[in-house]
């Protein structure tokens, strides 16, 4: 017998009407999954027949459960004896359910009264295979639904409710929550719903964008499809009447879809929202308490971000101290903190018990979820909208702007909060700003001094440089018209912005104002000042930006110095002081120096700020950079991966210093000779880049330089030139001519000429290389030495020996006084010489000989370029006439199969001129292998040390600067 109870929304029934259950929609969709789970629970066979079973459907509204329920009723069809379907929404719809029931033809010839209780005394009794079903059990508790269970341990109870807290009534493995549909199922159902063929490939792709958007809500699907299929718009312009009318169409009550409740998807959460208000009418002032706590976060939540939303938020803000700056002109949002969720208790913290009431209201009727940690709280993307939508426009504005003042108020000026909240902040902080701009594109946020001045910084450190400066801008204006120049509320406003400048690549404009803040800062503080110091340091690391490197060196050697004498040696500044001073070091070409002082700074940071720590990973990054310009690159490899992974791990992906990293390592694979893999992160570090930071910034125009270098390795030499002409120009355009970088730019598009075979357009931008090296950098730097060794290579190539030879001489007794015997330029300086070319054969077999037994030890037998020098010397030793010697290199070579030949040397025909294959045979009865000499051109390498900069707030400020060189 089956007993089923229609719904009619509010209106009212007599009590003899027996209800009747809803079909279930023809529509319906997927949740195979939770049917079979609530198949395999009511039909266990194991379980004694005399003991009643309970499940719990809960989740929130609009999730489907209705749905499931009667779809999984109508599968079990031939399973229940009797099915009892009751509005379980208030007492009052459950109260009516049961006088109906009572005109049943069974429970009048049982004598029933007509009364609730003896209806449920009646089923209790049934000894048949019963369930009932209690559908939208939202409002009532536990205990109140439970007085309505029937008595007896027979039959089976299915529950339906937008409260957790229902799973009281059964046990942990008995219930489940009803989340979103899979994505596939998602998009057959909006189809369906849509009347359209599901099985158009052009409708599935557009059905799949409104799925995106709606985030797999049932109800939002039905009701789109529902508005679809009236014809008011097709599939393919749904999206953009969504975006411009969301709110009218997902409150649209002609398109309620397969809602039994004739309900839209708003009109479901806004009973949840009427049901909080009922509360604060309450006798019970507990409840009073907990709904208004309730309202005023459904006011404060929607204008965060929807997922993270975390209580730490709430406990800083309490206790914030209000640091006023001295002039009451400027507006503060310290003054405008709305302080009714954060009272604070006898020992001066903050009493989060109304706070928790108020969440435990939005949780029991499912208007937001806990995350897997305690303290943090996500809404469904559309309830948080729903939650703006819902608010009129002068409602929006107030809470988003008290929103944007709690976030403030969270933030400390001094650094001192965890590294993991600040990055959780900035998500919350991004979303108020674009909710605020959303309202008619203009900000509907005003100035507020305190709030701009931290949201910079913390937009900043956090690697978000452009949204920074428009704050940063905005706070040196103000307190330069209200303060005057020389305020130190302005000058700190001004060196954020360098530092903001020099993250943007706006490097002149960072000078600018850092001379400016250094000059204000002597004459007022004196130069001893910590602020005077961090001044000097941070302009020391805009001139390093600029390619200034002497200039550099000065100043931070004399911050270093102030910094130990004033400070100490373990000074979390002095470390920082000298992991810049080993920065500019490196800049300079002294690897040896910079190596020593960043070991220093690794071991001192792992030692006192931890392994995790921002500032220990950057160090990290440096020395392995450093270990790539000494050759180190097992060593270099083995640092990169890991640094990679912390800030995968703590930063994100998309995050500057992440792209950083990748960069790095690409760049180590590179010069491991494991090309493939340094192509495919360089392309992902270009595309991050210019989406990132945008086309012009060096960083990008760096990441451009870097997969043409690599291109030219694997012999994509078109390729290589086109990247590396837009570079040039870019460097040329945005540095200037003399920048290290485009002198750099310049040498590398003169490498690709000469693997094109254009040797004289190659040897003229070489000899401007040189010149220009010599000039800023230095005879003895070692981008002058690669200069001056690719002018060798490239006279080589136009059969001017003796030239070569001249200039290879000297970059050879260079590289040893400079980079050391083993530091690999040494070797390809070694190798490069062009003895056996002047018919020098001994000479040249020498000096093979060192270089194999170098390569052998320090790159293993299978490397490429041990390959090639074993190549070069059996090719002396043909040369020389030792043929037995050249021959048994060259099996060595051919047996040896090395995997990554050709693609280290990129194609066949160079392959070729490594090993060239001879079958005539010169000695009587023996076939020869004949190979020839490759020159080796050392293309300079692109790298990204990161330094810190030091601007003083009210305390240590610390961002990064990256710095690029080649």
């Amino acid at each position: 017998m089956h007993i089923h109870n229609i719904h009619n929304g509010n209106r009212t029934r007599s009590d003899g009407v027996i209800p009747l259950m809803p079909n279930p929609s023809n529509r319906f969709t997927g949740r195979t999954e939770i049917i079979a789970k609530l198949k395999r629970h009511f039909s266990n066979v194991n379980d004694s027949a005399q003991k009643r079973k309970f499940f719990l459907l809960h989740g929130m509204g609009g999730i489907g459960k209705t749905q499931i329920c009667l779809q999984f009723i109508e599968e079990m069809s031939e399973y229940f004896s009797s099915v009892f379907w009751m509005d379980a929404s208030s007492v009052g719809t459950i109260t009516q359910g049961l006088k109906g029931i009572c005109n049943l033809p069974a429970a009048k010839s049982s004598g029933l009264d007509g009364s609730p209780e003896s209806t449920l005394h009646w089923i209790g009794l049934l000894k048949e295979n019963y369930v009932m079903v209690f559908d939208n059990a939202d409002i009532l508790s536990p205990a109140e639904l439970e007085a309505y269970f029937p008595p007896g341990r027979g039959g089976n109870i299915l529950i339906t409710s937008r409260n957790s807290a229902m799973r009281n009534l059964t046990s942990p493995e008995n219930s489940l929550e009803v989340t979103e549909m899979e994505e596939n199922d998602a998009i057959e159902l909006l189809l369906k719903a849509s009347c359209l063929d599901p099985f158009s490939m052009e409708f599935q792709t557009e059905a799949s964008k409104i799925v995106k958007e709606l985030f797999c809500l049932p109800l939002a699907l039905d009701q789109a499809g529902a508005y679809i299929a009236s014809g008011a718009t097709t599939i393919g312009n749904y999206l953009a009447k969504y975006f411009e009318h969301r709110k009218t169409l997902l409150s649209h009550s002609e398109f309620t879809g397969a809602s039994k409740y004739n309900r839209t998807v708003y009109e479901t959460w806004e009973l949840s929202y009427k049901e909080i208000q009922q509360g604060a009418k309450s006798d019970d002032s507990h409840k009073v308490n907990a709904a208004n706590s309730a309202m005023i976060l459904l006011e404060l939540f929607p204008f965060f971000h929807h997922a993270g939303i975390t209580e730490e938020i709430f406990s800083y803000a309490a206790l914030q101290k209000d640091e006023k700056i001295s002039d009451p002109e400027l507006p503060l949002a310290s003054c405008m903190l709305d302080q009714r969720l954060l009272p604070l208790n006898k020992a001066g913290t903050w009493d989060n018990l109304l706070f928790r009431e108020g969440i435990r209201v939005l949780l029991v009727l499912s208007l937001i979820k806990k995350a897997p940690l305690d303290g943090v709280y996500t809404m469904h993307p559309l309830v948080h909208a729903w939650g703006r939508d819902r608010m009129t426009s002068d409602m929006r504005e107030r809470c988003c702007l008290m929103a944007y003042v709690t976030l403030s108020c969270s933030l400390r000026w001094n650094g001192s909060q965890p590294y993991k909240f600040q990055r959780v902040l900035v998500t919350h902080v991004r979303a108020n700003m674009e909710y605020s701009r959303s309202e008619s594109n203009q900000n509907i946020i005003g100035y507020l001094d305190d709030a701009y001045d931290k949201f910079g910084e913390l937009l900043q450190k956090q690697g978000y440089a452009k949204e920074a400066e428009i704050l940063q801008i905005k706070v040196l204006d103000a307190r330069s018209e209200i303060f005057g120049e020389d305020h130190l509320d302005t000058i700190r406003a001004m060196a954020s912005l360098a530092s903001t400048n020099q993250d943007l690549g706006k490097y002149i404009e960072a000078e600018k104002l850092e001379m400016q803040v250094l000059d204000a800062r002597n004459r007022s503080l004196g130069v001893e000042h910590q602020d005077t110091i961090n001044a000097m340091a941070n302009l020391a690391q805009t001139y390093a930006c600029l390619g200034k490197y002497t200039e550099a060196e000065k100043l931070e050697i004399q911050v270093l110095d102030a910094r130990n004498r004033i400070l100490g040696v373990e000074h979390p500044d002095t470390v920082e002081a000298m992991g810049n001073l080993a920065v500019t070091y490196f800049r300079l070409g002294k690897y040896t120096e910079a190596e020593s002082l960043e070991i220093k700074v690794l071991n001192a940071r792992n030692r006192i700020l931890g392994v995790e720590d921002p500032d220990t990973i950057i160090a990290m990054a440096n020395l392995a950079v450093t270990y790539q310009q000494l050759g180190k690159y097992t060593e270099a490899e083995k640092l990169e991966i890991q640094v990679l992974n912390a800030r995968n791990r703590i930063l994100g992906v998309e995050h500057p210093s992440t792209i950083n990293a990748t960069g790095n390592l690409a760049s180590t694979y590179r010069a491991l000779g494991k090309l493939i893999e340094s192509e495919k992160l360089e392309m992902q570090v270009l595309d991050a880049r210019n989406r990132v930071l945008g086309v012009e910034h060096p960083n990008t125009i760096n990441a451009m330089a870097n997969l043409a270098a690599t291109y030219r390795n694997l012999g994509k030499y078109t390729e290589a030139e086109k990247l590396e002409i837009q570079v040039l120009n870019a460097r040329n355009r945005i540095l200037g001519l003399e920048h290290p970088d485009t002198i750099n730019a310049m040498a590398n598009l003169a490498l690709t000429y000469g693997k094109l075979g254009k040797y004289t357009e190659a040897e003229k931008l070489l000899i401007q290389v040189l010149n220009a090296s010599n000039k800023i950098l230095g005879v003895e730097h070692p981008d002058t030495i690669n200069a001056m060794a690719n002018l060798a290579a490239t006279y080589h190539s136009l059969g001017k020996y003796i030239e070569a030879e001249k200039l290879e001489m000297q970059v050879l007794d260079l590289s040893n006084i400079i980079l050391g015997v083993e530091h690999p330029d040494t070797i390809y300086a070694m190798e490069t010489l062009t003895y056996h070319q002047l018919g020098k054969y001994t000479e040249a077999e020498k000096l093979e000989i060192q270089v194999l037994d170098v390569r052998n030890r320090i790159l293993g037998v299978g490397h490429p370029d041990t390959m090639r020098t074993m190549a070069n010397l059996a090719g002396t030793y043909y040369e020389h006439g030792k043929y037995t010697e050249a021959d048994k290199l060259s099996i060595q070579i051919l047996g040896a199969e090395p995997p990554d030949m050709i693609t280290t040397v990129a194609n066949v025909q160079e392959a070729q001129e490594i090993l060239l294959i001879d079958v005539g045979s010169t000695v009587p009865g023996e076939e020869n292998l004949h190979l020839t000499q490759v020159v080796l051109n050392h293309p300079a390498q692109e790298v990204l040390p990161d330094t810190t900069m030091n601007h003083q707030k009210r305390g240590t400020y610390f961002g990064n600067c990256c710095l690029n060189p080649l």
